[in-house]
């Protein structure tokens, strides 16, 4: 009686610690989320203020502004000290899709976007937003918008690196001062959401703005 009464005792310990397990994962699982959530949140806004800039009319001040609020870094370069002044600086922002990318199954996903400031004005806004292997990208999407340092006057599309289905998994657009508003529109309508997606971000579809 008091083994079988014992054994009971160790069932329901375990079958509580099992609930404790199932109930703490459920909540980390939560948190990852919701970080994620925030983190993809943060990235449409920062996207909507950056497409909102008027080239070569916002300031320097204004860089700043919205690197301290989005977390903008200056950047150089992975391999060179970043420097920055108001007369030559490269801002850098990043956003990704972690813890939650630690899910078996979700894919890596990270947006950047960067700003060039010269002589105290913005002249130039990129942005890349791509899913990710474990050693590269695995789609793309890459936009240039400058007053000068983008080689055409207005818009082109260039579509890279096409598998043998003839789907690209690099799209880059590249806007110049003569881009149309219509044009403008449909580069920066980028659906960021695979940032905190748990599923249906494996296709190019996932990155590329439509109509490109």
């Amino acid at each position: 009686m008091n083994v079988f009464s014992g054994s009971q005792f160790m069932l329901r310990k375990l079958a509580w610690l099992l609930v404790g397990v199932v109930i703490v994962g459920l909540f980390a699982f939560g948190v990852c989320l919701g970080w994620a959530s925030r983190k993809r949140t943060r990235a449409e806004s920062l996207l909507r203020s950056i497409a909102q800039l008027k080239l070569g009319t916002a300031t320097f001040a204004d860089a700043q502004n919205l690197a301290e609020k989005y977390g903008g870094k200056p950047w150089n370069g992975p391999s060179r000290e970043a420097s920055c002044s108001s007369q030559d600086c490269n801002v850098r922002f990043a956003f990704d899709n972690k813890p939650l990318s630690y899910v078996p199954g979700v894919r890596g996903v990270e947006f950047v976007a960067g700003l060039t400031v010269k002589d105290g004005y913005v002249v130039s806004r990129e942005v890349e937003y791509s899913t990710l292997t474990t050693s590269y990208f695995d789609f793309a999407y890459i936009l240039f918008d400058g007053l000068k340092f983008t080689h055409v006057q207005d818009y082109e599309v260039k579509k890279l690196k096409v598998d043998a289905q003839g789907t690209p998994h690099a799209v880059e657009v590249n806007l110049g001062p003569l881009a149309t508003v219509d044009e403008r529109a449909r580069a920066y309508s980028i659906d960021l959401s695979c940032l905190a997606r748990l599923h249906g971000c494996s296709s190019s579809t996932a990155v590329i703005p439509p109509g490109l």
